[in-house]
């Protein structure tokens, strides 16, 4: 229930379609759609639900069971279906009689196996928990991933539509001077090349951000709709400063990533597995009580009769449950060896992230001072050019050095994001994008 308690505290808002937010779409409103609506959610409670139904199934088996049995049989030659009860009271004979037994078995002792199989269902239901919260995981990374990756191509198309707008007056006034013989036509091919470039570019932005709006509605839970708009985005992407460091993220994986938990559940698993078949090979001992009512019909009687007893049963060999032991057992060291692959896996993942982390940041900083250099270049050609100072192709460079950084910039601002994501992700701590 922890795990469901955490999906009602953390999920507070009620899932709308895409289409019915108004204003700007925020990332928490588009991570509270996705874990409400989206069906591989769904799909985990459920498994969790059954969990928690494995774990009743296995309880009851503390409990006595009632059975009602009934029986009618027809035999050629009379037999004495009620034995005699002393020798002064005959037994019964009929050719044709029936009896039904009501009958109460309660299980004193079976080696253990119903304790270790009743934790051995609170295990697999644990292991259910950690499955969805794997769920939950997977599904905030991939949304806000998706989110940010719309923030950078939008901030991208806004950069190649500027490029675009001062390409085409560019053109214009080219075609001018070539008209008055004031430049060349060289000059003017090739600010016909360069806007075609850009203009592909545009259109090429303009597929993705569709794609890229499809796939944040189906992470919504929605149907995916290639031909509607982009929906517009709480922005711009930025750099949040993480605290990120190897000890402690290490510490937040261990207790909070669901991969581990899997693991180590996994190891206890096992061990339980392990008992359930040792404790076939104890004693079993039942008690049992009920009530017998026998009929004959030919002649006619009949006799109800109540008993009570107890059964014990002592396995002295079955060669099955010795290869079922060694099975369980090999198991077990298999299990201890995934843990140790998962945690080693920890660290690989955390030490990832962090390198990631520290290269993104420092491409950060470095493009934003790129971008500025560019921008207050291109403007310098701009103003030469009107003057008639400066070359076309000095313009042009300028121009495309100005959207190449731009580009470099919002790569870099994304992948930083991207890094957090998988810090976040690889120390289980994902949760913090719905606070």
């Amino acid at each position: 229930m922890r795990i469901l308690r955490n999906l009602l505290s953390t999920v507070l808002l009620t899932s709308l379609p895409l289409a019915a937010y108004g204003g700007e779409l925020t990332l928490k409103e588009c991570l509270t759609a996705a874990l409400n609506n989206n069906p591989a959610v769904a799909e985990a409670l459920l498994n969790v639900s059954a969990g928690e139904q494995g774990i009743a199934s296995a309880s009851g088996k503390h409990y006595p069971r009632l059975s009602l049995n009934a029986n009618v049989t027809e035999l050629e030659y009379p037999v004495p279906f009620i034995p005699a009860q002393s020798t002064t009271i005959a037994p019964h004979f009929s050719d044709y009689y029936a009896s039904w037994t009501a009958q109460m078995t309660l299980p004193l002792y079976q080696g253990g196996q119903i304790v270790n199989g009743v934790d051995l269902a609170k295990v697999r239901k644990d292991i259910q928990e950690q499955g969805f919260s794997l769920t939950r995981y997977e599904l905030i990374a991939n949304t806000v991933n998706t989110y940010n990756k719309i923030l950078q191509l939008q901030k991208l198309r806004e950069a190649s539509q500027a490029s675009v707008t001062a390409l085409e007056e560019q053109h214009k006034n080219a075609q001018l001077l070539f008209n008055v013989g004031r430049t060349a036509r060289v000059d003017l091919l090739k600010v016909d090349v360069q806007l075609a470039n850009e203009q592909q570019r545009l259109l090429s932005l303009d597929e993705s951000l569709k794609t890229l709006a499809a796939t944040l509605r189906f992470l919504m839970g929605e149907s995916s709709d290639a031909s509607s708009e982009v929906p517009a985005l709480a922005g711009p992407l930025a750099m949040p400063a993480v605290a990120a460091d190897l000890a402690d993220g290490l510490a937040a994986a261990r207790a909070g990533r669901p991969e581990y938990q899997i693991a180590r559940a996994g190891v206890t698993e096992a061990e339980l597995s392990k008992k359930i078949v040792t404790g076939k090979m104890l004693p079993a001992v039942n008690a049992s009580a009920g009530y017998l009512d026998q009929y004959g019909f030919n002649p006619r009687y009949n006799q109800g009769s109540w008993f009570v007893g107890a059964t014990l049963s002592f396995p002295l060999f079955d060669r099955s449950l010795y290869a079922d032991r060694a099975q369980e057992r090999m198991l077990q060291l298999r299990a201890e060896e995934r843990l140790k692959t998962v945690e080693n896996q920890l660290r690989l993942d955390i030490e990832t992230a962090l390198s990631s982390l520290a290269d993104s940041r420092s491409r950060v900083i470095t493009a934003e001072r790129v971008v500025e250099q560019a921008d207050e270049s291109f403007r310098i050609e701009q103003g030469k050019y009107k003057l008639g100072a400066g070359a076309m192709v000095d313009l042009l460079l300028a121009q495309a050095a100005d959207v190449t950084a731009t580009a470099n910039y919002t790569q870099a601002l994304y992948d930083y994001n991207a890094a957090v994501v998988a810090y976040r992700k690889a120390t289980g701590t994902l949760e913090e994008y719905l606070k």
